[in-house]
């Protein structure tokens, strides 16, 4: 799946370890027949944004599952921080798991997607569900979920996205509104006469 770019969940300035992470976990997450979809900050640097993250956002199809194999001690280095939170003991690099067909929080309208393909390679949502995600947790947070937002319009003129991009319905006039808002700021400046 990640013909597409040339990223391939390189290191970035910053990062330390968050390749080597995802990496490890989707390879202990396909020992065990378990699907996978990396979104979040490594999803947004495969799409063409390359930026600072510092942890690793996995969608499959069972949390509690999920966590379970990736802690079991014949397999992988990772300990459970919490129910969805994972660290990899070498590195100190934090995996989130994020539950398919699921919400992010309260408030939010676009779920997971359902992940179908076990691979030991790392899987990465579309660019179509990343900005719907994305989209839906600034909607959801405004203040504290702002970098969802510079994630979104980072992308569209990266990627040079369309205005008729098929994100999800809950959040196609804020796509919309982000869209036509870059693209009005592309007129030549009024000079006074």
């Amino acid at each position: 799946m990640f013909s597409r770019g040339a990223y391939l969940l390189r290191e970035n300035t910053g990062t330390t370890g968050v390749e080597l992470t995802a990496r490890t976990a989707v390879e202990v997450l396909a020992y065990w027949d378990i699907p996978h979809l990396i979104a979040g900050g490594l999803a947004v640097q495969e799409h063409g944004y390359e930026r600072v993250t510092t942890d690793v956002d996995i969608i499959v199809p069972d949390v509690l599952d999920a966590v379970e194999m990736l802690t079991a001690d014949i397999v992988g280095p990772f300990k459970r921080l919490a129910a969805d939170r994972l660290e990899d003991q070498r590195n100190g690099v934090k995996i989130d798991l994020l539950p398919a067909g699921y919400v992010l929080k309260t408030g939010c309208k676009v779920p997971f997607p359902q992940p179908r393909e076990v691979s030991a390679f790392p899987q990465v949502v579309t660019i179509e569900q990343l900005i719907s995600l994305k989209l839906d947790s600034f909607a959801g947070s405004p203040l504290k979920r702002n970098r969802d937002k510079t994630d979104v319009v980072e992308l569209i003129q990266r990627a040079q996205l369309p205005r008729d991009l098929a994100v999800a319905p809950p959040v196609r006039i804020l796509y919309l509104e982000i869209w036509d808002g870059l693209n009005a700021d592309d007129s030549p400046p009024v000079h006074p006469t």
